[in-house]
């Protein structure tokens, strides 16, 4: 198994055009722990969960925090890629939510058959994984 170079996260594909508008981008993530495996320049991979369940798009993690809702909201309110509603909804009670300060963040010309079904879990992407997602794209 290769070297872990980043993540694929499931997003609802109404969502998936407020990640590619060329801004940069704060994604948070619920997770059932406050640790990660995920650094900075690691890759991120955008998988429409609802209607095409593909491949759709990735960036490059530029900042990983575990922050409380308000922290998240004052930090960085305007950046989410939802809206604060969306967000206290997700969240909920939670204490600390995995928090990914985004860059470089472009939607594929044309969406990739994954080879699994991506969980809302997520999934961690290794070197090769990566590689031939990218050798995939690069056929169409």
């Amino acid at each position: 198994m290769g070297k872990m170079i980043g993540v694929v996260y499931a997003v609802p594909l109404e969502l998936t055009n407020r990640l590619f508008d060329g801004k940069t981008k704060v994604f948070v993530k619920v997770t059932g722990h406050e640790s990660t495996k995920l650094l900075p320049k690691h890759k991120i991979v955008f998988y429409a969960s609802h209607g095409e369940k593909k491949l759709i798009g990735e960036g490059v993690i530029e900042k990983v925090e575990f922050l409380n809702p308000t922290q998240i909201l004052s930090k960085y309110k305007q950046d989410l890629f939802i809206d604060e509603q969306e967000f206290l909804n997700y969240v909920g009670k939670r204490q600390r939510i995995l928090t990914l300060q985004l860059r470089g963040l472009k939607k594929y010309h044309k969406s990739i058959q994954s080879n699994e079904v991506i969980t809302m879990a997520g999934k961690y992407l290794t070197s090769e994984q990566y590689e031939s997602l990218i050798n995939e794209k690069n056929k169409t």
